[in-house]
């Protein structure tokens, strides 16, 4: 009955989605965010969310980095970027989520416009740069929650920096790190986001000797919840091996592939659409990322050898979706643009369907299945 319902609902969302579109992209945006903060402060509405939306399934729960996740499916860092959400979005079926990304010293965005949608490429155009009212500003929002889920918090260097130099970005991090840690806020996990592509200025952590002083300096904290990385797709294939051969010399339990896709020559994009937005800056959400991070999932899945968890971001818009990111090799999903598109509800769609896939193809659970394709490619 629950699984109806909620397929209900994303039907009359993705019905009305011509209207809904006729809003501006950022304004939007924040009503959401805002109206999330709301709902979550008011008794009674997360749990009504919690019954009337949140689909459940033993086969969906697993185990990464030693935390427990009720399902796989998680809100990827960038949307809730001033932590907004934490208290509702277990109600809208996620099974984790990553607020965030969050910087050390605040930020007011890069100029307008910074998010536009291309409706038939399913993609929205985005140039936030790390938006953020700061890490001081976030913890004070947290401080005193409690969530249903695992939360994680997101974390890069402030934009832009008053110095640009790699020993100024990453003592700006650690500072935020330490903050965070010693916060009391309980997140189930720290994500170090070196991969955004809108900064103003940029100082690259892509280099891996660069990465490698970073994470020297993070982990010298001695992280009191596991580190995942939120990694780039617009490096060649050996610069992400390169990165991975880094990333497994430190304490670090996951990457994310990964962030915005710079190439505007994908072939998801719609040429005459993409045309009605060649002269802004910025980078690409949804459809145009999916190829290339199935690609890099797999890759990594292989590479690493087990020695780190894969969580796949990037395309995600269904059930089918998900799954074939678990079989490339992800352990856990994340998204964002899906739910622009399908609807708040796309994270309890996913968890409805997902359990018949499962068992279409002989898995009793979720874990089973990650990476099964990943020697295929």
């Amino acid at each position: 009955m629950k699984n109806s319902f909620v397929h209900a609902v994303g039907r009359s969302y993705r019905a009305l989605t011509p209207v809904i579109f006729l809003a501006d992209s950022e304004p939007a945006h924040d009503f959401v965010l805002d109206l999330s903060e709301v709902l979550g402060k008011v008794p009674g509405v997360p749990s009504l969310m919690r019954a009337c939306m949140r689909v459940s399934h033993p086969s969906l729960n697993t185990t990464v980095a030693g935390i427990e996740f009720e399902n796989p499916i998680g809100l990827a860092a960038g949307f809730d970027h001033e932590a907004q959400m934490p208290r509702i979005v277990d109600g809208l079926g996620f099974g984790f989520q990553s607020v965030g990304t969050v910087t050390n010293g605040a930020y007011e965005g890069n100029p307008y416009p910074r998010i536009k949608r291309l409706v038939k490429s399913r993609t929205m155009l985005v140039y936030k740069g790390f938006k953020s009212t700061g890490m001081s500003a976030v913890l004070k929002r947290l401080k005193g929650q409690q969530w249903r889920v695992p939360v994680g918090i997101s974390i890069g260097r402030t934009n832009p920096l008053g110095e640009y130099t790699y020993p100024a970005a990453i003592g700006d991090i650690v500072e935020a790190f330490r903050k965070a840690c010693n916060s009391g806020v309980p997140f189930a996990y720290f994500e170090l986001n070196i991969s955004c592509p809108n900064m103003l200025r940029e100082v690259s952590f892509y280099e891996p000797e660069r990465l490698a002083e970073l994470l020297t300096a993070v982990c010298a904290l001695n992280l009191p919840k596991p580190l995942f990385i939120k990694m780039p797709i617009g490096l060649q294939d050996d610069g992400v091996r390169a990165l991975l051969d880094v990333v497994m010399c430190f304490p670090v339990a996951a990457v994310i592939f990964g962030n915005l896709q710079i190439n505007r020559t994908d072939p998801a994009f719609d040429p005459q659409e993409l045309a009605t937005l060649a002269q802004y800056p910025g980078n690409w959400s949804g459809m145009p990322c999916q190829k290339r991070s199935d690609h890099l999932v797999t890759l990594a899945y292989n590479h690493v050898k087990g020695r780190l968890a894969i969580i796949g971001c990037g395309g995600i818009f269904s059930a089918a979706d998900a799954y074939r990111k678990i079989r490339n090799g992800a352990s856990l999903v994340q998204l964002v643009t899906a739910t622009v598109w399908e609807g708040p509800q796309v994270p309890a769609e996913i968890c409805a369907d997902l359990p018949a896939l499962l068992a279409r193809d002989g898995f009793k659970n979720i874990s089973e299945a990650v990476g099964v394709d990943a020697g295929k490619s």
